[in-house]
This record gives structure tokens, sequence and C-alpha cells, in this order.
């Protein structure tokens, strides 16, 4: 089953609000694949979560925070933090696995472990699921089943443009359903007939910031609900320099420092709400 043939739009009511989502990652996390060695490694997670939330609530604005089961495990008080101010708190997996290199069974085992420490945190009912690396696609939709049996209706875990080794080319770029799960893909903006990635991330950082404010005002003036992403420390320029590879130290580190200007600008420019609002406001419920 592939995204482009199993996808059925789902049709939004509220095409004025922006999807606003964090992947509550700490810094080493996307850069150490062993999480043996996690605890090396100095813990910044607590300081620029906490700066989202509060440049979140100065704005008026709400998001879904998918958080790793191994923060909640460990900031506990955070997880409530978050639900306090008004957000969804969503899954990213335990050990942060794509699931390129597992199998339905460590996944299960993975997923297991993330929602029970995210329900020991007092998440309660978790419905959204984000995979790291936007690891779902035609090979991984073995996925979705697993999430759903778990109680997971809502999927983010599609970036619809194939680039290096992640995202697919094929994907709907927009809300629609995958088998029995509702999949928001990273929705990007067209231009000139191609879809380009300016809302989140790396991207967000290495492209001037007018072209990031463009791309989400194109989403916007189409009628359909743009998602832009960040991790916490994408908001801490200062965390430790680690050598990976020259590209992907290139990836993770260029120009943080440009990353929370940026969110503050389009949180004070546009409306955003959480995945789970969204969905509650469509056909989809």
């Amino acid at each position: 089953m592939t995204p482009s043939a199993a996808g059925t739009p789902i049709p939004s009511r509220a095409a004025s609000f922006g999807l606003f989502t964090v992947d509550v990652e700490d810094w080493f996390h996307p850069l150490v694949k062993d999480p043996l060695r996690w605890d090396e490694f100095e813990d910044r997670i607590e300081a620029p979560t906490v700066g989202l939330l509060e440049a979140l609530e100065a704005t008026g604005n709400h998001g879904t925070f998918f958080v790793l089961g191994w923060v909640a495990e460990r900031h506990p008080d955070l997880v409530r933090r978050i639900l306090a101010g008004g957000h969804e708190v969503g899954c990213h997996g335990h050990h942060h696995l794509s699931l390129a290199t597992i199998d339905p069974d460590q996944f299960r085992e993975d997923l297991r472990r993330a929602l029970d420490a995210l329900r020991i945190a007092g998440a309660g009912d978790i419905v959204s699921f984000r995979a790291p690396y936007f690891s779902v696609n035609a090979k991984t939709a073995w996925a979705l089943p697993i999430l759903a049996s778990n109680g997971l209706r809502i999927n983010s875990s599609v970036f619809p443009l194939k680039i290096g080794y992640y995202g697919q080319r094929a994907a709907p770029n927009a809300p629609h359903r995958w088998g029995s799960v509702h999949e928001f893909p990273i929705t990007l903006p067209v231009i000139a007939g191609q879809r380009v990635p300016l809302t989140g991330g790396f991207y967000a950082r290495f492209f001037p910031a007018t072209w990031t404010i463009e791309g989400l005002r194109r989403v916007f003036a189409s009628d359909r609900e743009p998602m832009f992403y960040v991790h916490p420390w994408e908001l801490d320029p200062f965390h430790p320099r680690m050598r990976i590879g020259r590209f992907l130290t290139f990836r993770h580190y260029v120009r943080l420092e440009r990353m929370k200007k940026i969110v503050l600008e389009i949180l004070r420019r546009w409306r955003w709400r959480s995945l789970r609002a969204s969905f509650d406001a469509r056909d989809g419920n």
C-alpha cells in the first residue's frame, strides 16, 4: 500500500490555522545512534522546550509536542508542563529509531516503551505519532496497523518530497487517510509547480527567513493548513559540537542562531494549533 494509492483527502474546516509541531528530543539524539551512550552527554532539553512553551503562551498559540519516551522518563515534569499549557503531547518513539532500520517487532517494543513512559508522566490519552526521520513511507507502511492497534489515530511522519535518506515524492501534500490512520504530512509550499521544503527544521535555518514566511503564506493562501516543525535543540545555538561527518555536521549546526527569531515571527504572524485540534475539526473524527 502506497500513500498515493491509499490516500483519501480529509476536508479542512479551518484553513486559517497552521499546525505547530515540536519534536522533543535533545541535541545528541539524532547524532548518537547508540542509546546506551546517551547518558554520557549533557542534558539540555528543558530550557529550549520551556522557551518554546513561553513563546506559544505569549502569542496565544498551541501545538503538538512529539516527546521521546526516553525524555519523558527523565523529565516527567516537562511533559506535565506541556500539558498544563494546553498543548497536545504526541509520541516520537522511545529511542529515536528510524523505521527503515528496525522490524515490526522492534517497533512494537519501542512504541510500547514510549507510550508507557508518556502515560506515567501524565500524558493520558495519546493519539498522535511522529516517526524519527519522517521514516513512514511505502516500505514501512507496516507501522500503520501497529499505530492503530495502540490507539494512535494521527500520524505525522511523511515528508512529501524525496531528499537524501528520507521523504517520498509520491506522497499526498495535504492531510489524508492512509489505511485506518489519518496522515498529516509536512505540507510543503508549491512554487513554480514544485514542492519546496521551507517550513521547518534545517530548511528554515538554511534558507532566508523571508523564504520560509513566503512559503507558509502560500500554503495558507491555498486553503491548506501549513505545518511548521522545530526541535528544541535548534533554539539552543550553544549546545556542544560533535563531528559526525561533514554533511551531517553542517545539517545539524548550520545557522542555529536564526531559529528563535523565525519561530517568534511565525507565531506572531499567524494562528497555530495542535494536530489533535485540527483532527477534531475535520470530518474524519
